[in-house]
């Protein structure tokens, strides 16, 4: 490693220089079987929500989170339920 270069650049070069140096025994001894295949080729965060959802459907696993929210039924109407709209305890009021 020369003075103007750092550790980095120095082990780039190393690693080009025997990847030259091996060129030529790709033909003989062929390393394509040894290398793995790509983890993130159908890897769940590299896909649309369009194709992860008709993944789901056609495997039937499902989200470890819904997706959904309940819903509160009464007599009159429906009314979506948000994590504000909910409480823990009955002795807890907003309002005071």
């Amino acid at each position: 490693m020369s003075d103007d270069q750092t550790l980095f650049a120095s082990i780039i070069e190393e690693h080009l220089a025997l990847k030259r140096k091996n060129s030529g025994l790709e033909q003989d001894m062929p390393l394509q079987e040894f290398i793995p295949a790509d983890p993130f080729d159908n890897h769940a965060l590299f896909k649309t929500e369009d194709s992860a959802r008709i993944e789901e459907e056609e495997t039937g696993e499902h989200p470890a989170v819904r997706l959904d929210w309940e819903t509160n039924t009464t007599a009159d109407a429906t009314e979506e339920t948000g994590w504000s709209d909910t409480q823990a305890s009955g002795e807890f009021d907003w309002e005071t």
